[in-house]
């Protein structure tokens, strides 16, 4: 006798280990025979479910209802490569959303059984995309979280373009006086385009404990510059200011108890360079503490210290420093309110590189959604003091301010990532004409909603 023609055989005896009066019937429906195997899949009888299933998709290799509960039926069995082919099959043929997702479930499910998490992530991403209702979409957020948990693997991306009429941050005015004498820039002057900005941290975390992990990361950001000016002085191009930075990250996480604080150590190295050529080398360590303040607040102490090796001069090799704060406390319907300051220090051989520096910086998050999109206002301040007169008989004093806000559309959200829409005024004042600037740009990019 052939599988085929023992396939209705198979059947009936799967139905009547199912249900005795399913046993009394001599044929069924495709959805009673579905309704069958699902029956033995919630009393834990998958290899039974799976005979049942297997007929029904060699009936219509196209039923994506009976293709995904082959997967469920696979996965109890511990045949992930046949849970996983059946699911993404079950994808395929899938004709609305409701089977589409099941489908994504059926695989994510069974990837992560097989300890392939990333993998799941990203099908649970799917899932979340088509789930018809918001409690679907809750359930497979809910599940993607927990796998997200489980997975020594991250990955965070970052992508944003930013269109400006000043995508060099040139000065105001291209004229500087030096020494009594008044000079001109050709070449400083503001350029209209856009600023695209890109970039990746891939995290793997190991030797996990109970109350610690350590980690190892890659870090890749790129900006470049795509001009748009008629009026492009000559000798500059936009991949003069094309900006990669690498870094490579060591460091480890700890917690002595849930409700003590957390902290982070690490080391790193990287290498900067900028419109093109090797800029800079450099190693940093860092700490971070984070610990809850009350009910709700949260305080963040870090500091880093680190040493650039220069490439272009090495005069301007040497020390950078850092000490800050952050406190943020949520609020009554859904606002939040963060402060910041940090303290910094530049130590080189160079007088043009020599400051300190001090920024300040308050953002709130608004309780109400106007247009869907959660909606924050920032401010921020930057007061840079120079240690030695280059440019005047006085060193050179900055003094920085941005203003800009912030919509989250989540509810617009694909796969999990929604558009970020940020608009920014700053301006710079300066003793020294030549580094006041100002600049308004609107800046679009991509953030996870989970």
């Amino acid at each position: 006798m052939t599988r085929r023609a023992r396939l209705p055989l198979i059947l009936a005896c799967c139905i009547g280990l199912c249900s005795p009066a399913l046993s009394q019937q001599q044929t069924l429906t495709p959805d009673e025979a579905r309704l069958a195997a699902g029956q033995l899949l919630s009393t834990g009888r998958a290899a039974a479910a799976q005979d049942i299933l297997t007929v029904l998709v060699l009936r219509d290799p196209e039923d994506a209802a009976s293709l995904i509960l082959l997967a469920y039926a696979h996965r109890l069995q511990g045949n992930m490569d046949q849970a996983r082919k059946a699911g993404r099959a079950a994808w395929r043929y899938a004709k609305n959303d409701f089977e589409k997702y099941g489908a994504a479930l059926a695989v994510a499910k069974a990837l992560s059984k097989d300890n392939q998490k990333s993998r799941a992530q990203l099908w649970l991403r799917r899932a979340a995309h088509v789930a018809p209702t918001d409690a679907m979409r809750a359930v497979a957020v809910r599940d993607y979280n927990f796998v997200r948990l489980t997975n020594p693997w991250s990955v965070n991306l970052r992508f944003g373009i930013s269109p400006s009429d000043n995508v060099n941050n040139a000065p105001r005015d291209n004229t500087f006086v030096l020494g009594g004498l008044v000079f001109v820039d050709p070449s400083a002057v503001p350029l209209s385009g856009f600023e695209v900005r890109t970039g990746a941290d891939i995290r793997y975390n190991f030797n996990i404990s109970q109350t610690r992990r350590n980690f190892a990361q890659i870090s890749w950001d790129q900006t470049w510059i795509v001009l748009t000016d008629n009026n492009v002085p000559d000798g500059v191009s936009a991949s003069d200011f094309t900006y990669t930075k690498l870094e490579a990250t060591l460091g480890q996480d700890w917690q002595i108890s849930a409700d003590a604080a957390r902290h982070t150590v690490s080391l790193s190295y990287g290498r900067i360079w900028y419109g093109g050529d090797h800029l800079s080398d450099e190693i940093t360590a860092r700490y971070r503490q984070t610990r809850r303040v009350g009910d709700s607040a949260r305080l963040t102490f870090y500091g880093s210290l680190g040493y650039a090796e220069r490439q272009d001069n090495d005069l301007r090799s040497g020390t950078t420093a850092a000490l800050g704060t952050v406190w943020t406390r949520p609020l009554e319907n859904g606002a939040a309110l963060s402060l910041n300051a940090e303290l910094g220090q530049t130590d080189t051989d160079s007088g043009i590189l020599n400051h300190d520096v001090l920024s300040l910086g308050a953002t709130y998050v608004l309780g109400v959604q106007p247009m869907g999109a959660t909606t924050s206002v920032s401010f921020a301040g930057k007061f840079r003091r120079y240690d030695e007169a280059v440019y005047g008989p006085d060193p050179r004093e900055d003094d920085s301010f941005t203003l800009s806000t912030t919509l989250f559309f989540k509810d617009f959200d694909t796969y999990g990532f929604a558009p970020k829409v940020t608009l920014s005024a700053s301006r710079t004042d300066s003793n020294v004409s030549r580094f006041e600037t100002e600049n308004i740009g609107l800046s679009i990019g991509y953030q996870s909603v989970f």
